[in-house]
């Protein structure tokens, strides 16, 4: 029984990880392409809706990649 709860362990650890580096990969995405539209000249309103449309994100969690 003991293997059991270890082998759920290390099985949730590393769904864990995959979460946090699906997390990471996408907040790389949306920094990449803040970056690319304000080097585009794109005013920030646009970049705000863009972002918030492309990668579902709130109005207040897409302020923070701006």
């Amino acid at each position: 029984m003991g293997g059991k709860v270890l082998e759920y362990e290390a099985k949730a650890i590393k769904n864990e990880g995959i979460e946090k580096g699906i997390e990471k990969g996408i907040e790389k995405g949306i920094k990449g392409t803040v970056s690319i539209l304000k080097k585009l000249e794109i005013p920030p309103q646009t970049i705000l809706l863009k972002i918030q449309e492309q990668y579902n994100l709130s109005p207040e969690a897409s302020k923070k990649y701006l």
